[in-house]
């Protein structure tokens, strides 16, 4: 008997949970938050303001590469995208963050940290869409052998988490 009596009491409840959880979501968006008018992008390869050379290459493939992976917008030339995604390079850095064992002014590891700032702008009004005036992508990687070689094993790594924060950055952009 009892039982009779409870369930229009939790068929109501699980209504009422149910409406409660639907409006939480009401502004709730699966995938990009890009506007409906922006589905292709250009871009050129980005603009080195940092003392190391062509760091801006090995930047330009790991933004393209991550734009591809995400799938937000389509890679189109410049006379046929809708949007151009400008980045400028202004931070390139190494920290030691690892030192040798029993040896304290002995570095074993180090930081690459590469900081850019970008503006996605349409074309047809040049409006910004999305920009960041500071994102950085960072790696750390251990010392072998020289300091040149081993930047440039650590290069790749911390251009594509530049890309991915990069990339991350536009898709997410909240103005």
């Amino acid at each position: 008997m009892i039982r009779r009596a409870f369930r229009p009491f939790a068929a109501l409840a699980a209504l009422a949970l149910a409406l409660l959880a639907a409006a939480g979501c009401v502004e709730y968006r699966l995938g990009s938050m890009l506007p409906s008018d922006v589905r292709t992008v250009y871009m050129p390869t980005c603009v080195n303001a940092t003392s190391e050379p062509l760091i801006e290459l090995d930047a330009t493939r790991a933004i393209l590469a991550q734009l591809q992976m995400d799938g937000s917008l389509r890679i189109a030339s410049e006379d046929t995208a809708d949007t151009v995604l400008d980045v400028k390079l202004t931070g390139f850095d190494l920290d030691p963050v690892g030192y040798k064992s029993g040896d304290s002014s002995t570095v074993n590891q180090y930081r690459m940290r590469i900081t850019a700032s970008f503006v996605l702008r349409r074309q047809a009004d040049n409006s910004v869409v999305a920009e960041s005036p500071s994102v950085t992508g960072w790696y750390d990687f251990d010392f072998t052998g020289d300091l040149t070689s081993s930047k440039a094993v650590a290069l790749r790594p911390a251009s594509e988490d530049l890309g991915r924060r990069i990339v991350a950055a536009i898709t997410q952009y909240w103005p």
